[in-house]
Order: structure tokens, then sequence, then C-alpha cells
């Protein structure tokens, strides 16, 4: 042979060697080089040369046996070289493309689940193809030159594994990252490149893109130079140094990296959209957060970072992330700084990513707050980053490690930028380091969320085929009218959302170890669930056990897995049983009806309950009923003396739900006062309604109907609410007293702060209005505490004043109500209230408007249609009755009324009323909870008169 041939030979051997092919062409096989794995190329994608420029990427290949055709199927080949760039290109070029051969080479993908290597083999069948080969991933292997990066200040980029994960992507090529804080330096050094501009809105005194904003260019201030005079402007760039700590949160989320400045962060390259929520003369407070973060979804950015919150949650700001979610945004929240693990808010609402801080060894930092909401743990101690003026300096807290988190977020999102901002949340979350197994965590297990961010394993896993199962959202069927009360077998279904890949047969354990609740159904299986898929999964069957008390919050576990992929998660949620209360969140306030006549909650000192909340401002102390006639004799549950609140009235009926009410919630509660000392001799039954739809959105009726249970005549009776509002800080608040519209307000000297009222609707009796503060000399509150003289005096006083607070403002509570009334035996009236929040006065002066017009033509059940001067009764309400059901009667003059429930074939069931009243119009109720299902009639009779009404009663 000659020698020339012989080194050709040789030369192809080696050839294919260098590509892992065997050396005999008839039979080319090949294997993956010794120590490459999976993420060292792409999956089910292939590199392959053809010989033949007309094969032009053939979709099947030619395995030479027809027998035995080709199983690989093809999903796309696409050309290495456009063959429209290669027409552009010079003719030397284009030589030097076929010469070489790159027109002959595809990128082809493949569905079938067989590894690379067997696709390949399989694609080398064919002679047609030169060669085939995977399609590799490489890697960068140079680190950051930022100094402080270098010189191992920025620890905690290696405890997340960040110089691992910029191997697999170096940056976050520009996806935007919000931060709603206190604003930032956009001009520092190692901010000032990564500062996100609004290209579409260039300063020109011109509101160019029409979004409201006049020349928001380089973000927006939200506040102001002053909260006390809000003012927004287009500079989120901070004017002190006292005002950095959102300058330090851009730096963690975003700092620019490779500059030989500074810092470095782990998105490197990402945008930061700075909208600044505080005021320049207030270092600390964000006032507009909520707006923020509305602004930031609204104008692109996809992750949203929230170093701030505080003990007050509602309504308005779950709206504002279920908005941000619902727009593909990751919304990031610091978790606290509180060391509780109570709620706070908006790391608490649905939706929100909430992250907790661990030191430098991954154990809980002794500030940090947590708790099952918690979705993932990050360092945040000694966290070095940019301050103001080019500086730089170390600050501690979850407002660090959250930006963090942001910042990793930022990064995998740019990995696959098809994700939402929840996938990557999830994939984040469901990728961590398990730190639960440290000594010093041993107290926080599953309260520091999945565990310690692991930005490597996260962007490593941005195309995994896992699924993630959350929760979304509870729906709790009872017996019991939503007391979940002992003895009653619950269903609970839960709304589950596969927020990743498609899977099969999760299963869904629940469980407790709370031993007040028996869990009859332990397990059920979603079936098939695909990515984006929410399913209703139930129900799990749960027994409220004897030994329950009121009120017992149970904590339950929620448990996912699906062996045969590998995958198991858990979420945690709890569910209060045997209520004595029932909170009321149909509108924009958040409120509670209690068993004890109480308003908002039904414990002392601010428990059981939600208070009363407006735009997340938690705004009531304390609301309680007080019924008195005389100095000795004033039955109630409001503060007494030494410490401790009175407790005079006795559960009779447990709170419940009226079932298909006219409001979008209603719910009554049957009490006495046969605790009290010196009882009236009263029932009162309280009822609580509200709207979901405006005007009516901004308010909730209290009502209550006091019955005198003895046959004599009960009068010089007044009844009204003692009220504790504490409006932003309770300490500087103002009360007011609106005779026109029978409204007491309180409002603060604190800026930005909202309007609690309370307006009396019920009009029977002359309005009684008597404003307090403890901290006034000769205030019957003064000496720390409140006799039942003391509250006889602010019961039957009238209106002694109609306003209360000077200067910046005191702690002010006010009573509130009707008097005095005259209630002959086993007859009633109704006192009633709207409990009020608003923006201004004019906003609860407007829902006072219109609560009385609801009270008075709906809620009072046809009251107009009885004139003064003719006898009357209206229809019954609520009808159909399942408990209880009332009606009013009008007695144009002194007389006798007798009034007499009969079935549908005229037997007499009941004598309602029997006995003398006075002029007047008059509520009766009846007790339907004995009554069998079916039509009944109420028959009320007066001097010869007679009117008969149908009933409905449906069990």
């Amino acid at each position: 042979m000659n020698k020339s041939l012989i080194l050709i030979a040789i030369t192809f051997f080696f050839t294919f060697q260098s590509f892992g092919f065997t050396e005999d062409p008839a039979v080319r096989t090949y294997r993956l080089p010794n120590g490459l794995t999976a993420k060292d190329y792409l999956p089910k994608t292939l590199i392959i040369k053809y010989k033949n420029v007309q094969l032009k990427g053939i979709k099947t290949f030619d395995t030479g046996d027809k027998r035995k055709p080709s199983i690989l199927k093809i999903s796309y080949q696409k050309a290495f070289i456009n063959q429209n760039a290669i027409t552009q290109k010079s003719f030397s070029d284009q030589e030097k493309i076929n010469e070489i051969g790159l027109n002959r080479i595809y990128e082809m993908g493949y569905v079938n689940d067989i590894s690379v290597e067997s696709a390949i083999n399989e694609v080398l069948k064919d002679n047609a193809v030169e060669y085939a080969e995977p399609s590799f991933i490489y890697h960068t292997f140079a680190d950051p030159n930022d100094p402080f990066y270098v010189s191992g200040t920025q620890s905690y980029l290696n405890q997340v594994k960040a110089p691992q994960a910029w191997g697999i992507q170096h940056n976050a090529n520009g996806v935007i990252i919000a931060i709603v804080d206190s604003g930032s330096d956009l001009d520092h050094e190692d901010l000032a490149g990564n500062i996100y501009f609004n290209l579409k809105d260039p300063i020109n005194g011109i509101d160019d893109d029409k979004d409201g904003y006049i020349d928001n260019f380089k973000g927006w201030d939200f506040v102001g130079a002053s909260a006390s005079k809000l003012v927004e402007d287009n500079n989120p760039d901070i004017p002190a140094d006292s005002l950095d700590h959102g300058v330090h949160v851009s730096g963690l989320a975003s700092a620019v990296t490779n500059n030989s400045l500074g810092i470095a962060s782990i998105a490197q390259t990402a945008k930061l959209m700075i909208i600044k929520a505080g005021a320049d003369d207030n270092a600390s407070a964000i006032y507009r957060g909520y707006d923020g973060i509305v602004y930031a979804a609204d104008h692109g950015a996809k992750i949203i970072s929230c170093s701030w919150g505080g003990a007050g949650g509602g309504a308005f700001g779950q709206d504002v992330i279920d908005y941000a979610v619902n727009k593909g945004c990751l919304v990031v929240v610091a978790a606290g700084n509180s060391s509780i693990n109570e709620k706070e808010y908006p790391a608490a609402y649905k939706g929100a990513f909430a992250v907790a801080n661990v030191n430098s060894t991954d154990v809980k930092s002794s500030s940090s707050s947590y708790g099952y909401h918690v979705a993932i743990a990050s360092p945040g101690n000694n966290i070095y980053s940019t301050i103001n003026n080019n500086r730089y300096g170390s600050k501690s807290g979850t407002s660090m490690a959250t930006p963090i988190v942001s910042s990793a977020a930022a990064l995998v999102m740019a990995k696959n930028p098809t994700l939402t901002g929840v996938q990557v949340g999830e994939i984040l979350r469901l990728n961590t380091d398990d730190i639960y197994a440290l000594s010093g965590n041993s107290s926080y297990i599953d309260q520091l969320g999945s565990g310690r961010l692991n930005v490597f394993k996260a962007v490593s896993a941005a195309n995994t085929s896992i699924p993630s199962i959350r929760n979304q959202k509870i729906t709790i069927n009872d017996q019991s009218l939503g007391s979940h009360a002992i003895g009653d077998t619950l269903s609970y279904y839960f709304d589950l959302k596969n927020i990743l890949q498609s899977t099969n047969g999760v299963e869904v354990v629940l469980s407790s170890t709370n031993t007040d609740v028996k869990i009859l159904t332990t397990s059920l299986n979603t079936g098939a669930i695909a990515g984006n898929e929410t399913k209703v999964i139930g129900p799990f069957k749960i027994v409220v056990q004897a030994a329950a008390a009121d009120n017992s919050t149970i904590l339950f576990k929620i448990a996912y897995a699906n062996p045969a992929i590998s995958y198991q998660d858990k979420e945690y949620f709890t569910s209060v049983v045997n209520l004595d209360y029932q909170n009321i969140t149909v509108n924009k306030v958040y409120s509670t009806i209690t068993s004890n006549g109480r308003v908002g909650f039904s414990g002392e000192e601010a428990t059981n309950g939600l208070g009363f909340i407006y735009k997340d401002f938690d705004l009531l102390f304390e609301a309680a009923l007080m019924i008195g006639n005389s100095p000795t004799k004033v039955s109630n549950n409001a503060r007494g003396t030494n410490g401790n609140s009175d407790q005079h009235f006795q559960k009779l009926i447990r709170v419940g739900k009226v079932v298909n009410s006219i409001a979008a919630y209603e719910g009554t509660a049957t009490l006495n006062d046969a605790l009290s000392p010196s009882p009236l001799g009263v029932t009162i039954k309280t009822r609580q309604l509200a709207y979901s739809v405006a005007p009516d959105d901004k308010y909730v009726i209290v009502e209550y109907e006091i019955t005198n249970n003895g046959p004599a005549t009960l009068t010089n009776v007044y009844a009204a609410l003692f009220t504790d509002w504490d409006v932003d800080d309770g300490m500087k608040n103002f009360v007011k007293y609106d005779s026109g519209l029978k409204m007491g307000y309180t409002f603060a000297s604190t800026p930005l702060s909202p309007y609690a009222a309370i307006k009396l609707l019920s009009s029977a009796a002359a309005p009684l209005f008597y404003p307090l503060s403890y901290q006034l000399p000769n205030d019957p509150l003064a000496d720390g505490s409140f006799t039942i003289a003391e509250k006889f005096t602010t019961l039957s006083s009238g209106i002694s004043a109609t306003s209360l607070g000077s200067g910046t403002g005191l702690d002010v509570m006010y009573v509130i109500g009707n008097g005095p009334y005259t209630i002959a035996g086993k007859a009633s009236v109704k006192l009633a209230f709207a409990f009020i929040g608003g923006d201004d006065l004019s906003d609860i002066s407007n829902s006072a408007i219109a609560a009385q017009s609801k009270y008075t033509n709906v809620v009072t059940g046809n009251d107009p249609e009885l004139e003064a001067d003719q006898f009357g009764v209206t229809q019954n309400y609520p009808n159909p009755v399942k408990s209880e059901t009332s009606f009013a009667i009008n007695i144009p003059a002194d007389g006798k009324a007798t009034i007499e429930l009969f079935d549908l074939i005229g037997r007499k069931v009941e004598t309602v009323y029997d006995n003398d009243l006075k002029k007047g119009k008059y509520t009766f109720t009846i007790n339907a909870t004995e009554l069998n299902s079916g039509i009944y009639f109420y028959r009320t009779s007066y001097e010869g008169l007679e009117k008969v009404m149908k009933m409905m009663v449906i069990k």
C-alpha cells in the first residue's frame, strides 16, 4: 500500500476517535467521553453533519435494513448556517463554507425517551450522515474581578453557590428587578450601569407613553419629600445617607459585576427598576409599597423585591399581590426581623415569596421571623453592599436576604425566559439545601422555608420535568353554619395547582398532630394534572373532637409525593374549629362577628378575630356592647377594673352564617346577660352583614336585637358600643362626632393614614356619644379602670362632646348608641351601627349615607311599609328560614297584640306573643330550630284586625 494512503487512513482513524466513534465505519457507534453527564449537553438535542449538501436535513434515517426502520422520532431540524446568510457572503466565504461543510450541519431535536448515546447510534446507522454528536454545554472559567468579591468579603455568594451557577448562566441578561424601597443612589458607581430606563418616556415634561406618570424615565417616587404632604415625582434618588436602605438592597439585587469596582451580584446584569415608596424625611417607613408593586407589575418587572413589612394585613395587600402574580411576577418579600412566628405582611399573603434570614453557618439569624408561610431562607447577616455616594457597607436582616433571592430569581429567569415569576420561585424553592439537621435550627423545622437558597441547583434545574403542587384555596363545608362545632364532620376541599411540569398520580396526604380533630380521609390522589392546571381535590373528612376548646387552632400538613419521579413536597395551613366568631372578608374592610356581643375580636386584648382592617391598617383594638338602665346595672363585656374586662354575656347560639342571604356575608349569634351580677334579663341577637359591591363595600352593618325576657317593662334602657380605635399610631388620634350623620369618627395626625368610623343606624331612641381618653384628667378612664357607674355615665349623658384631641393627638375611645328605650315585656328593640373604613372624611361620609340607605331599605326588611298611623306586619327575614327569623309590626295606638304560628293544615304551633303593647314599631323573632321543613303562617292580631304572613322552613 502507498505510504500516503496509509497516512490518510491513520488520520481518519484518529479523527473518528476524537469524536468518540469506533474505527469501523460500517458499524459506527458513539460513546460519551469519560466523566461527562447529562448536565454537560442539551437534552434530546443532536448536532448532525450530512455527507451531501443536497440532503438539506432529511427527516428520517435509513438504517440500511427495511425490516428495522429507524426508531428515532424527529421534532425539528435547524440548519447551522442560514441559507439566506450564505447568499449574502462573499464568494471566498462561500467557498470556505462549502469546503468545510458548515452548510451540511444541522441541529436536530428528538422526542424519544432514550439516552443521547442511543439516539446518536440510531442516526449513525444511516450512511448519509457524516457524524452525529451531543450539543455540548461549555462553561466560562473567569470569576468576577470586583474587589470585595475577590477579597472574600462577599462570602455569602459562595454560601449560595453563585460561582457554580455562573458556570451555567453567567448573568441575568437584562431581566428587570423592581426595587420597591426607600429609593436608591442612581449615580452610584456600582449601580448606575444597571439602572433601568424607561425609554418610552424621556424627560421632556410630557407623558409620552400615556401611562399616567410624566417623565418616569428613571423610575418613580410615590411619596416625595414628606408623607405629611404627599407629592409624587419622577426622581427616586435618595437625598441623604440615612435613606440608604434601598441603596444597599439595590446592590445585592444587581450591582454591576466584572467592572473592577466594589462588589459582585448574583444577577450581574439585571436591570434595576427603582421605585421609591418612602419619604425623604423618614428613613424607615414605607408608605406606598403596594402602589410600588402595582407600578412594577405594570411596567415590565418580573421580579419585585420588597424588603419591608408589618403586622397589618387585609384585603388591599392581598389584592395587590394577586394582581402582580397574575401578571407573571414573583413578589419576593422579607419575612421580618421580629424573631417571631406570627405573620407579618405582605410576607404572609398567599402568592408572596417570603424570605427568612440565616447566618454564615446556615443557622437562623436571631432576629429573623419565621413560620410555615416562609418559602425560602437566604444569608442576611453582615452582608456587604452598596450605600450612598459611591460607598459600601454592611447591613443585616431579612431586608438583605430578600434581594439576594431576587437576584437569584433573575438568573433563573434568564436561563429560561418563558417561565413566569411564580414558576421561577418554585424552582428556587424546590432546589435549596436542607438546613434543618443543624442543631441551631431544630426549633424551626419547616418554618424557614424549604431550606437555604442554592443558586447552582436552581439554575441547573430550570428545565427539569418536576412538578410543583401548591394549594391555592381551601373550601370547608360543615353542618354547623360555619362554626365548625364539636361533633361536626368537616369536608375540606383544596384547589391544587401544578405550577411546573405535568405529572400523574401525585398522592396528597393530610395530617395533624393535634388531637382536637380526627382525620377520617388521610389520602387522595390527583390523577393526571397538567402544568398550570388547577384541580379541586377532596373531600378530606375531619371530625371535631369533644375536647376541642372554643377557637382551637389546628395546624395541618399537606404532603405531596410521586415516587416514580422522586417528587415530594409539603406545605402547612391552620384552621380554627369550634368557633365562637367568624371572620368577614368579602369586601374592602375585614371584620369579625362574635358570639358574645363584641365586634372585631371575641377575646380580650384583641384576640380571636381580625379586628377591623382597611387597606392593611389594623384599626380596632376593642368594640364591646353595653346595655344598662342604672349606675348599678350595666350588662357589658367592655374593659372594667383591675385590668380585666366584664364578662356578662353568655353564649346561647354559637355564631353561624346565614344561608342564601341577600348580603355577601351575613352571620348571627344569640346571647343573654345571665352572667351579670345585676342582669337586666335580656336576650340579644347579634347580626352582622357585609356587601361586596360599591358603594357598600367599605362598611359592615352590626345589629343588636335586644329582647326583654321578663313580663315587666324595662325603662330607661341605654344601649351602645364602647369602641377603642387605634388608627396607625394610636397615640396620635383625634375623634369627632358628626351630628347630622350620627357618626363618630377617628383619624390620626400621622400622614397617609385612613379614617375609621361608626355610624349610628337605629333611630328608635335618641343618639348618645361620649368621647374618652385615659390621658386626660377627670376622664372616666384616667385612673385605669372603667366602673359600672362610669359606664352608665357614658351611656346616659346624651351627646356629651363632639370632639376630642389636640396637638398631635391622643389615644382616644368613645361610646356611641341610643337611649333611653322602654322595652315592654317579651318585646324587643333594635340597635344598629355601620363600621366604616375610608381614605378621608368625604370617603367615610359617603359610606355612612350608603349604609343608612341599605339598612333602612333592605336590612330591616320592608320597614318603610310600616306607616306610623296604621297597623302593619312585615314579611319575615330571612325567608326561607333554617334556625331563626325576624319580622316587624307597627302598633298605631296602645292596645293588645297576639302573634301565633300555625302549620300548613292550620294547627297552632306556638304563641309568639300575647300581651299589651304601646304605640310603636316592634321586632319579633321566631325560633325555627325545632320546626320541620315546610310552610307555616304567622298571624298577628291587634284590636280586631288581623294580618297573616307565609313563612317557609328549609332544613
